[in-house]
């Protein structure tokens, strides 16, 4: 309905009245169905996308001020269900969140073509979900990937902004949403820095909290593994569950398990239920220190992982600590891995002692990587790129072993120019 309705100058040009007839009918009849059914549909995008349906037909096919408000209302009820305030989805998706800003913005065309002012829960619902977007986006215009999803296609994306009729500015600090945004002179770094969405909402969510990824300009530096997202894949379904391991995502990992397990029906079971953050900006640098309780559980150790952006854009600095939570305590030194997978094109060479290594890609500056208190490792990685297809890559991977008393791993990426 939502699509008909935008393309109505197009699909009702016809002279032919039985054409034009049967058309209107079954779009009343489909919104006679949205009526009946949306809150049926499943919570999040599905029954925001029905209300916005039954919505735009109300205002353009048949119905008057009590369909428009029931409508209305029933729109309202989807999205307090399904947004948080600072308008990220709680299913933390981003490829999701292109759809929540498609529709909106179609609704918003739908007001305009009926000549209705949009109520203003509506319009703030509108620019909170662009300004979520933004906050996910890398510098060259695709996304960061996040809960199971890829970059997508750049082009699409700005079409789709384009199209929405809105104007956002990134959101940096979104603490549902979950996306943490440093950005400086053209480097953009975006942080995982909330808990894993509740199973409701996210069938197939990802143990990837405090996971970053980063980009200088249009290169891409650090990413994760992603996923196909949401569109049906060929890739193996043990592919699938991988993809959304602590493992295949840019942050620590512990004993090669995950921070949040991933239980054998595919939903996520215990592991993080807190997050804490801490930003501060200043003349000199953005920072932020975030701590997560993943590991409390099994291994008594809780991580925090403190990142600072210098405003030149040149460095940023990083640092994993895990230190002693809880009645737990381990008997015997753990194995850690602190994963950096590195962008397509981006080729990291190992420095003579070991502790670095020079990231060249085509067409940008080098960056050199530096760790402290650790030993690094390059090894083959994979990410699965915009057409949802994987793609070989490389992996910075630090190791070492932690005791129950914790540890600190110091790093750091410096651009060369």
């Amino acid at each position: 309905i939502l699509f008909w309705t935008a393309y109505a100058p197009y699909i009702l040009s016809s002279r032919d009245a039985g054409y034009r007839s049967a058309l209107l009918n079954t779009l009343a009849r489909g919104a006679r169905h949205l009526d009946a059914q949306a809150d049926r549909a499943a919570p999040g995008i599905e029954r925001i996308t029905a209300w916005a349906g039954s919505l735009a037909a109300a205002l353009l096919v048949q119905g008057g001020a009590p369909r428009v408000a029931r409508a209305e209302a029933g729109l309202m009820r989807a999205l307090a269900a399904a947004q948080f305030e600072d308008g990220g989805l709680m299913s933390r998706s981003p490829h999701e969140q292109i759809l929540l800003v498609d529709r909106l913005g179609l609704l918003r065309a739908a007001y305009f073509a009926a000549k209705q002012t949009l109520p203003d829960g509506l319009e703030s619902a509108a620019a909170a979900a662009l300004a979520a977007l933004h906050g996910v986006t890398m510098g060259d215009g695709a996304l960061s990937s996040w809960q199971g999803g890829n970059p997508g296609d750049p082009a699409r994306i700005a079409a789709l902004v384009e199209g929405c009729g809105l104007r956002a500015r990134p959101l940096r600090a979104a603490r549902g949403w979950g996306y943490q945004r440093l950005s400086a002179l053209g480097t953009i770094v975006v942080i995982d820095a909330g808990p894993p969405p509740p199973a409701r909402m996210a069938p197939q969510g990802t143990a990837s909290t405090l996971a970053f990824e980063m980009s200088d300009g249009g290169q891409r530096l650090v990413v994760n593994c992603g996923g196909p997202g949401p569109v049906p894949t060929d890739l193996p379904p043990e592919l699938v569950i991988a993809l959304r391991t602590t493992g295949a995502h840019s942050t620590l990992s512990l004993n090669d398990t995950n921070s949040t397990a991933i239980l054998d029906d595919g939903t996520l079971g215990k592991g993080v239920g807190d997050v804490v953050i801490d930003r501060a900006e200043d003349n000199d640098s953005s920072r932020i220190t975030a701590s997560h309780d993943g590991y409390a559980r099994g291994f008594g150790l809780l991580h925090e992982r403190a990142m600072i952006l210098g405003n030149d854009g040149k460095e940023l600095r990083g640092q994993d600590k895990l230190t002693p939570r809880g009645r737990k305590k381990i008997k015997a030194d753990v194995p850690y891995a602190i994963r950096f997978h590195l962008a397509p094109g981006v080729e990291a060479t190992s420095t003579a002692d070991g502790m670095g290594a020079i990231l060249r890609a085509p067409g940008a500056p080098p960056w050199n990587f530096r760790c402290r208190g650790a030993m690094l490792g390059i090894e083959e990685s994979l990410t699965i790129d915009s057409s949802g297809q994987p793609v070989t890559i490389q992996q910075l991977v630090v190791v070492g072993e932690v005791s129950a008393l914790g540890g600190t791993i110091a790093w750091q990426f410096r651009r060369s120019s």
